[in-house]
């Protein structure tokens, strides 16, 4: 095993085990499973929707799908802040409670 200096950031015990592990990670990402999305449905009534995960910062990207016809006619309106541990959606307050988006995140 290595010593501590030359460890990598992520390390899994035994070798095999750790190259298991990469092999998983790396056939996910084959197959479009990033790990690096999710969902959210706009708040009604409200001009800010907040996400949090451990993974968003400052220079997080989110990149919007909408699922629905409300959320494809509020797309071009609305913006994004990103900080540590969130992302703050700006749009427009309506009472829709349908707007939805997919919404795939990098950084």
């Amino acid at each position: 095993m290595p010593n501590r200096k030359e460890m990598p950031l992520f390390f899994a015990g035994r070798p095999e085990e750790h190259s298991r592990i990469l092999a998983a990670g790396i056939n996910d990402l084959f197959k479009g499973r990033g790990n690096n999305t999710t969902a959210v449905t706009l708040t009604a009534d409200s001009t800010t929707t907040v996400l949090t995960h451990k993974r968003y910062n400052a220079d997080t990207v989110a990149i919007f799908m909408p699922k629905s016809a409300s959320a494809a006619l509020v797309l071009g309106k609305l913006y994004v802040v990103a900080a540590t541990g969130t992302l703050t959606i700006h749009h427009d307050s309506t009472p829709d409670t349908d707007r939805k988006f997919g919404i795939a995140y990098v950084g």
